[in-house]
């Protein structure tokens, strides 16, 4: 089933590691195969990837987007998870849901399963704030 992505005017899309920008008006693309997908918004930079969470989906990030490197984005994300959730006991049951999906395959999906592990991560960083 081909997938079909909208962009507007100037927004980017990364496709198996090659940026793509739309240069005029708006615009639809179809995949007619398999590609690793991901919008602008949904990318995070090296720079960006500042907090342990960050860091754990930035790692997932280009393992989905890199295949060449994968085995080595594996072994950075693995220890990352271990390290993070000794830090943040209450993050378990999320990084156990990547580790099934690691091992699954589905690269995509621990991406979206790594956006609530931002999301638990900034709710322990606020509940710390207010103590």
């Amino acid at each position: 089933m081909p997938l079909l992505i909208k962009l507007a005017p100037s927004e980017k899309i990364v496709i198996n590691g090659v940026v793509i920008e739309n240069a005029g008006g708006n615009s639809t693309l179809r995949i007619l195969n398999q590609a690793n997908v991901l919008r602008a918004k949904d990318i995070l930079t090296y720079d960006e990837a500042g907090s342990p969470a960050r860091r754990i989906y930035y790692a997932l990030q280009c393992l989905y987007l890199f295949s060449e490197d994968r085995e080595k984005y594996l072994d950075l994300v693995q220890t990352l998870m271990i390290e993070f959730v000794t830090a943040a006991p209450s993050s378990e049951p999320l990084i156990s849901q990547i580790i099934i999906e690691l091992d699954q395959g589905d690269y995509y999906q621990t991406l979206k399963t790594a956006r609530r592990l931002l999301d638990h991560e900034q709710r322990i960083l606020d509940h710390a704030a207010a103590q």
